[in-house]
């Protein structure tokens, strides 16, 4: 039986051992690198907002995809978010076998650099109890035909700063995993509509 792709609900709401594997487990029987690549940079925008610890997920997978596979557009465009996730010399190598030299490094990855702060393991917020938190955040985003939908976030850093959470949620409408009756899902962050609720407020 083939192994289905993961939605948005599976990336956001299945706990981390049972999301690695199904990540591992997709990639095993597709060799699909491109979606690969964007569901793990959908965890890592999830880890910056939850309080829950969704960090270096598929840290191996990331590593062989990045160490090993032949060099694409894909590749070069989400390197720099994956940073963490090597050591020095492992970087030094990626970054080697992705560009012809560090001037075109740079070029390629000056645009997205200010946003990979946010996805860094060190800046994803954690919880200080054992507890899941209650807070959630409810996003707006359109899709590409502009029809509004809703995706709350549960777990949340909710006195996080609106730059990070929108910073993180504009890094969502680069995905194009996200679907819905053929439609893409997130192609437009609605920040109006978006608002932090707190279950202490009930």
């Amino acid at each position: 039986m083939a192994v289905k792709p993961l939605d948005e609900r599976q990336l956001f709401r299945m706990k981390r051992e049972n999301l690695e594997k199904r990540i591992n487990l997709y990639y095993i029987e597709t060799h699909d690198t491109d979606t690969v690549l964007e569901y793990s940079l959908a965890v890592l925008v999830f880890n910056g907002i939850t309080i829950d610890d969704y960090s270096f997920v598929c840290k191996d997978l990331i590593k062989e995809i990045f160490l090993t596979n032949e060099p694409s557009d894909k590749l070069r465009d989400y390197c720099l978010y994956f940073y963490d996730f090597f050591e020095y010399e492992e970087w030094e190598q990626v970054r080697d076998r992705l560009f012809k030299n560090r001037a075109a490094f740079s070029e390629h990855t000056r645009a997205i650099r200010p946003e990979t702060k946010y996805v860094r393991a060190e800046s994803a917020p954690t919880a200080e109890t054992t507890e899941s938190s209650e807070d959630y955040f409810e996003t707006v985003f359109k899709d590409e035909l502009g029809k509004k939908h809703k995706q709350r976030f549960r777990n949340v850093d909710v006195d996080m700063p609106n730059k990070k959470l929108f910073t993180l949620l504009r890094i969502l409408t680069k995905l194009t995993i996200f679907e819905k009756d053929g439609v893409r899902r997130f192609t437009q962050v609605v920040p109006a509509d978006c608002k932090t609720i707190i279950a202490d407020t009930f």
